[in-house]
């Protein structure tokens, strides 16, 4: 169960660098879960299946949503 905002924040602390470097993910964040848990949203350049079993459905008691975003362009 997830105590706190700053839990969350400090488990994509964590991880968000290591993520970030796989091809189709365009952002790491946090949010509400679709059941109303507070947790990461993983943003995706695409619907992909094989990069979607790269993550654990929670990881450290935070769980963990995709959203697709489509491509994007950072300067």
């Amino acid at each position: 169960m997830i105590k706190s905002k700053e839990k969350v924040m400090k488990v994509k602390n964590i991880y968000e660098k290591i993520w970030l470097e796989l091809e189709k993910v365009n952002a790491v964040g946090t949010g509400k879960t679709r059941d109303g848990r507070l947790g990461l949203v993983i943003s995706l350049s695409c619907d992909d299946a094989a990069t979607k079993e790269i993550f654990p459905g929670e990881i450290e008691g935070v769980p963990i949503e995709f959203k697709i975003t489509g491509e994007t362009d950072a300067l």
